[in-house]
């Protein structure tokens, strides 16, 4: 997946799972205290992220970046 399109995903808040090696991932969407949130991680143990930048230098898959196997998906 291109970093547009997933960009794309994540300002239209589209909530979606995909598989990377076999394990389940999830992306939602919320708010709490702090702000609107995009949840991102295996499946039923997401990390909540407040931003796109924040989402993209912090988020991991395996022991990869997010960023770095976003292409791979």
């Amino acid at each position: 997946m291109k970093t547009e399109d997933f960009r794309f995903l994540i300002d239209c808040k589209k909530e979606f799972e995909f598989d990377f090696r076999g394990v389940k991932y999830s992306i939602t969407y919320g708010s709490d205290s702090k702000g609107d949130y995009i949840a991102f991680g295996r499946l039923f143990q997401p990390k909540r992220f407040y931003s796109w930048g924040e989402l993209m230098n912090e988020a991991e898959v395996e022991n990869s970046y997010f960023r770095e196997v976003l292409e791979d998906l």
